[in-house]
């Protein structure tokens, strides 16, 4: 028997030590986290994984675990199983494995290191020169990839399909054979990277059948055939064999410079926040479903889709300053993917020969009018509802003084005189007294302005905020608060009228000052600027100016209003050499308005570049956007004054040829800048992360598109093909068909509830897989991220899994009959045995509405169906009887 040393005491370190124990070879297992080493010591395992614990007190005698690396020093084999999760790159994080290279004790004898670890090709080569480098020359080197499949791993280690051993000398793969000598299993003999590719292979193989099986599931939903019988007949084929052609859900970050921007949903909400800004929100604050924009390389169209994970961390290098010949700016650590046209690329692969996509249409729906409330702004104007006066004669004459004795009868005679003699009363006393508020005007000081307590966000309404951004700013005089916006002293009095007006229609006192160097037309609100500031969120100034939150949920005519105020305000256009073609260009100091305004032109197909220096005595950037191509100047022709629009579509139609400005292309529906530079410099601080499941991508600043990270097993490989210069089609598809599966989950529950909003979905079964507890690439959790984000209530239950990586506001409970309590529908996730009965009249009771959505077509659809519930399996036919009954009364506590 022989003594082996394991390095890692994860799930494939104690079930490849505990399993070498059960052979009857001394093992000893060492791990650097000594709360691990104390645990299994006192014969805890961290993790669920069968008959592990039943190893482990069976042959304690023949196990060691130890902190101290020397304790492997007489070893004759030595294992590494360490972990090695994707990096942001999606390559794999081999850091683990050289620290184990790098800590390896003086070996006497022949050793051998043998890899466990799943690692890429080429790893045991490079392994190779470091342990020579190392002088370890006489330490031999074998990969030998491990096959388990969590829950049976045991079984699968005893009773091997295969053994793959691959060596440099054919010694080392004899002796490393020699230790599975007793298990009756085909040893697979080869070189070192041909094992390394089996073990890959082998990953992307077993997905590949069952992507392909649930492509079939789906084409049979769609006839009406029987995916499971299909599966069966296929299986039978002695080619093909049927395991994993079962269908189902399907088998289960990026990291950039906090400054960098996404346009989020939060709370309802649509907003444009830099990545710092958001985590910091989330912080700490409730569960709340978020949605990030995201591109479909496919089609080029965007949309709002889940998010997994926001994540920092702390990075001391070099980062990348990458610039678009379109001016488009994005920082990020080296080894952040990008979508380019030739593939996924880290940024320390892209060249200025790369290009990136840019999103330049956005879908919309056409909003509802919208009211918006002043009275939202009291907090951020450091007022209170005892602050706010309402003068309201004519509603106050109708209320008599015995009516007005009931209403507000704490409140003095005295005071109730004055209110009726008056007609001026503070709101809380407006309220009790019932008044109507809509068509009321309020403010803070009996002589002060007073603004309507409701405005209505009209295209008016819109040419008003995009001039303030263009020559806006508010100022606070102790506890006045004036909103100024300032033109040229003679040449725009039709800017002054449509400012001025728009607040006098609304019985808004605006003062127009007439000086030397400029006209301004100024409202006085301490109320009307706390509402501007902080709850549409403009700035005080130029340089803090950014678009208001409001306006992403806009209609277009309310956008474009914005951008014709702000044009107008502080934009130009000039002929170019004298004409034909013309430019529109506009200035600002605030990068987060050019981000802003970058994106909104895009949603309306327009293409501007971006030009960022200083102007003479500035000390800080001036962003200038310019629009020059020719259709899109047309497009934004409202933009300018009506005396000049003839004048540009005049030129414009001179010319012979339109030419689209260098450095931007449109192909394939989507469009697409080519990088211009690339530039390293120091950085130390938090990067972020965003992780979309799905597309894998988000929309950042200036409307750069850009990757997040890979999942581990299938995405590697892809990895490892794209950075050899080869494009893996078939496994991209069987990626895409496997993210897909999962939304059509929300379809089938769709299909019986309608809108998810307000309704409770019971989750069954969080782990990827029955048998343990592991929840990594769960499909769980990117059922509950969907499914939060369509506005459903999420219970979920596992019998050992950890539920608390799931998504806030997903509710674990303790048990099945607790899940479906009151739930809408249930949805099995995970095929645990204890699922196998679900279908009965305990739970079809204790549920609102009896339907079950199988993922994993566990059950019987007839008898689910005979017990009273709506079933929908994955590729199985309907049933007239799949369709819910009218929600029937219960005890209000089920509901």
């Amino acid at each position: 028997m022989a003594r082996v040393g394991i390095f890692g005491a994860g799930w494939v370190g104690l079930v490849t030590g505990s399993c070498f124990a059960e052979l009857g070879h001394e093992v000893v297992i060492r791990d650097i986290v000594p709360e691990k080493i104390a645990a299994l010591r006192n014969g805890e395992v961290p993790f669920h994984e069968a008959e592990v614990p039943e190893l482990l007190e069976r042959n304690r005698d023949r196990l060691t675990f130890t902190l101290d690396v020397n304790d492997v020093a007489d070893c004759e084999f030595v294992f590494v199983c360490v972990d090695t999760p994707p990096t942001y790159s999606g390559d794999a994080d081999l850091s683990r494995v050289w620290t184990v290279v790098d800590e390896l004790p003086e070996l006497e004898g022949r050793p051998i290191l043998v890899m466990k670890s799943t690692v890429p090709v080429g790893t045991g080569e490079k392994v190779r020169h470091g342990l020579d480098a190392r002088g370890l020359s006489h330490v031999g080197y074998v990969s030998n990839p491990e096959f388990l499949s969590e829950g049976i791993a045991v079984r699968d280690f005893m009773h091997p399909d295969r053994i793959v051993v691959g060596a440099f000398e054919a010694a080392d793969a004899d002796a490393v054979a020699t230790l599975y000598e007793r298990l009756d299993g085909p040893v697979v003999r080869c070189d070192v990277n041909s094992a390394e590719m089996i073990k890959l292979a082998a990953n992307a193989f077993l997905m590949t059948r069952i992507s392909f099986i649930n492509e079939i599931a789906n084409v049979c939903e769609a006839t009406g055939a029987d995916v499971v019988k299909v599966a069966e007949g296929v299986g039978l084929d002695h080619r093909l064999g049927p395991h994993f052609l079962r269908a189902g859900i399907g088998y289960g970050g990026s990291c950039l410079d906090g400054r960098e921007t996404v346009v989020v949903r939060l709370a309802g909400r649509t907003s444009l926040t830099t990545l710092e800004r958001l985590y910091g929100d989330l912080d700490g604050r409730p569960a709340l479903p978020l949605e990030v924009l995201s591109w479909d390389a496919d089609t080029g169209a965007t949309e709002f889709l889940p998010v997994a994970a926001v994540t920092r961390r702390e990075f001391d290098g070099e980062i990348v300053d990458l610039r678009t010949k379109m001016g488009r700016r994005l920082s990020c650590t080296p080894d952040h993917p990008f979508v380019t046209q030739l593939g996924v690329k880290t940024a320390d692969e892209l060249t200025t020969e790369d290009w990136l996509p840019v999103v330049q249409t956005t879908a919309r729906a056409e909003e509802p009018h919208v009211t918006l409330s002043v009275l939202d702004g009291l907090a951020a104007a450091g007022a209170g509802r005892d602050d706010v006066i309402l003068p309201a004669p004519t509603a106050v004459a109708t209320v008599g003084a015995a009516e007005m004795r009931r209403r507000l009868p704490e409140t003095s005679p005295g005071r109730r005189f004055d209110i009726r003699n008056g007609g001026t009363l503070r709101l809380p006393e407006a309220r009790r007294l019932r008044l109507p508020l809509g068509a009321a005007s309020v403010g803070t000081a009996r002589n002060g302005t007073y603004v309507p307590v409701t405005l209505a966000a009209d295209e008016r309404f819109w040419r008003v905020v995009g001039l303030y951004l263009a020559a806006g700013h508010c100022t606070v005089d102790n506890r006045r608060h004036r909103l100024q916006w300032s033109f040229h002293p003679t040449g725009e009095p039709d800017l002054v009228e449509e400012v001025r007006s728009f607040w006098a229609d609304l019985g808004v006192k605006a003062h127009v000052r007439r000086r030397p160097t400029a006209t301004s037309v100024t409202v006085s609100s301490r109320l009307l600027a706390g509402w501007w500031l902080g709850v549409l969120g403009l700035g005080t100034n130029s340089y803090d100016h950014r678009l208001p939150d409001l306006v992403w949920d806009a209609p277009q005519r309310h956008k474009r209003a914005l951008l014709s105020g702000l044009w107008r305000g502080d934009g130009s256009w000039s002929f170019v050499g004298g004409g034909p073609s013309v430019v529109l260009e506009y200035g600002t100091v605030s990068r987060e308005l050019v981000d802003g305004v970058l994106r909104l032109l895009g949603e309306l197909g327009v293409m501007a570049r971006l030009k960022v220096g200083r102007t003479a005595k500035s000390t800080v950037d001036t962003y200038w956007l310019v629009v020059s191509r020719a259709d899109d100047v047309e497009r934004l022709l409202e933009v300018v004054r009506a005396e000049h629009r003839d004048v540009i579509s005049g030129s414009l139609a001179r010319q012979s040829k339109r030419i689209a400005p260098t450095g931007y292309r449109r192909s394939n529906g989507s469009a697409w800048v080519r990088i211009a530079e690339l530039a390293r410099r120091p950085f130390r601080g938090f990067v972020y992360s965003l992780e979309v499941p799905g597309q894998h991508t988000f929309v950042t600043t200036y409307g750069l598109v850009t990757h997040n990270c890979f999942p581990k097993d299938s995405l590697a490989l892809k990895q490892l093909a794209s950075n050899s210069g080869y494009h893996f089609q078939l496994l991209s598809a069987v990626i895409e068909v496997n993210e897909l599966q999962k939304r059509r989950v929300i379809g089938k529950l769709k299909k019986h509830l309608s809108s998810l909003r307000g309704k409770k979905v019971a989750l069954l079964g969080l782990a990827f897989k029955p048998n343990t507890d592991d929840m990594r690439e769960a499909p769980s959790i990117v059922l509950a991220s969907r499914l939060l984000a369509e506005g459903a209530e999420v219970r979920a239950w596992d019998p050992v899994a950890d539920g608390s990586v799931l998504p806030r506001g997903v509710q674990v409970v303790d048990s099945v009959l607790e899940a479906v309590r009151g739930a809408d529908a249930a949805v099995i996730v995970t095929e645990w045995a204890e699922l196998r009965d679900l279908a009965r009249d305990e739970v079809r009771e204790a549920m609102a509405r009896p339907l079950i959505v199988d993922g994993r077509n566990l059950l019987d659809p007839d008898e689910a169906r005979a017990a009273g519930f709506a079933y929908e399996g994955v590729g199985r036919p309907t049933s007239p009887l799949d369709v819910l009954p009218e929600t029937h009364e219960r005890d209000p506590e089920l509901r």
